[in-house]
C-alpha cells in the first residue's frame, strides 16, 4: 500500500512544479506578458503588434502537453477506460471554477477541495461522494461567483 502513497505524492509534487513552470512562464517572460495582454483584449493586442497565430500555437502546444501530463499522472492511478473522460471533465470544469477563472492556484486549490470533499463523503456513503462535490460547486458559486481566488474582472 505504500506505493500507492508514493504514487499520490510524485503526483502531486509531478503537478505542483508543472504548475510552478507554467505560472513562471507567464509571470516572467515577455512570451507570458504577450498571452496575458492577448487574453485580456485581442484587439488591442494585435494593434500593439503582438501576432496572434503564432502566439495561439504556442499556447495550444504548452495546453496540450499539459493536458498529456495530467492524462499520464491520471492513468497511473485510475488506469484508462472508454468513458473515463465525461466525469474527469465534469470535476476538471468544476476546479477552474472554483478555484477562480486566471488563476493556476486557484485550480489546484478547487481540485484539492474536490477530492478531499469527495473522500470525506465517501467515508460515510459512497453513493453521494459525487453529489457531494456538486454541492460543494453550487456553494462556491453561490457565494463567490468569481470563484474563490479568481478576482470579478477575470469573470465578467
Amino acid at each position: 500500500m505504500t506505493w500507492v502513497n508514493d504514487a499520490f505524492q510524485g503526483i502531486f509534487l509531478g503537478g505542483a512544479y508543472a504548475l510552478t513552470a507554467v505560472g513562471t512562464l507567464l509571470r516572467f517572460t515577455a512570451w507570458g506578458r504577450r498571452v496575458r495582454a492577448t487574453s485580456d483584449d485581442l484587439a488591442v493586442a494585435r494593434l500593439q503588434g503582438i501576432r496572434v497565430r503564432p502566439l495561439f500555437a504556442s499556447v495550444t502546444g504548452i495546453a496540450i502537453a499539459a493536458a498529456a501530463l495530467a492524462g499520464t499522472l491520471n492513468a497511473v492511478t485510475t488506469g484508462v477506460y472508454p468513458t473515463l473522460g465525461a466525469l474527469t471533465l465534469i470535476f476538471a470544469f468544476e476546479a477552474v471554477i472554483i478555484g477562480g477563472l486566471g488563476s493556476l492556484w486557484g485550480t489546484l486549490l478547487g481540485g484539492m477541495l474536490l477530492g478531499v470533499t469527495q473522500v470525506l463523503v465517501s467515508q460515510v456513503s459512497v453513493p453521494y461522494a459525487t453529489l457531494a462535490s456538486q454541492l460543494l460547486f453550487l456553494v462556491v458559486l453561490a457565494v463567490r461567483p468569481h470563484g474563490l481566488l479568481g478576482t470579478p474582472q477575470a469573470a465578467g
